[in-house]
């Protein structure tokens, strides 16, 4: 990881930037197992003051890849999704994915979408146990989007060494804003039945 974390940080001040961090979100989405922090905060380091753009940038391209490993799990999965599957061995999670999505839709994509829990799971799930599309939307671009804008706005405010520490720390951080987010849930448990 120290050795990609460095040749990101070298692609970070290239004029093809915004290249590599579209391709490397959208790839985090379908099938790399990487995150596009590893190039989002080098980029924020050398271009102080445009997180917001940079943020959407990843947030759109990792909803674009959301949507087509979603129609991959659906549409393809022996010839595509299931080799992938096998490489990565994580038919064991597949298939407890394929039990949160029965219990609930939106909560489990919102919180694999925020959280270092391997998004793509929850993508190609998504497609192959046929879950309802506006939700897993809903939560794909929420959660997306709350975690990169968040990453952003922490290395604009504080510095990409700060940045760097929080994503250290992600996990932690992670269970105190899931513990939020349940309290929140229970406290407006009658939603429209649409996000459950």
């Amino acid at each position: 990881m120290k050795g990609l974390w460095k040749w990101f940080q070298g692609k970070a001040g290239s004029k093809y930037a915004q290249f590599w961090l579209i391709a490397l979100s959208f790839g985090e989405t379908v099938c790399l197992p990487l995150i596009s922090e590893m190039l989002l905060i080098p980029i924020l380091a050398a271009r102080a003051g445009r997180w917001r753009y940079y943020a959407m940038l990843t947030t759109l391209a990792s909803i674009v890849g959301a949507v087509v490993g979603y129609l991959l799990g659906l549409y393809v999965f022996e010839p595509v999704v299931q080799p992938l599957i096998h490489f990565y061995n994580l038919s064991e999670q597949f298939a407890y994915v394929g039990e949160l999505y029965a219990g609930n839709v939106f909560l489990s994509v919102l919180t694999a979408a925020f959280t270092p829990i391997p998004f793509k799971v929850f993508v190609l799930a998504g497609g192959f146990f046929k879950v309802a599309f506006l939700p897993f939307m809903i939560a794909t671009v929420v959660g997306r989007g709350l975690r990169f804008y968040l990453v952003a706005w922490i290395a604009n405010k504080f510095g990409p060494r700060v940045a760097e520490r929080y994503m250290d720390h992600f996990n932690y951080i992670t269970i105190v804003v899931l513990l939020l987010v349940a309290i929140v849930a229970a406290v407006y448990f009658d939603l429209p039945e649409l996000l459950w």
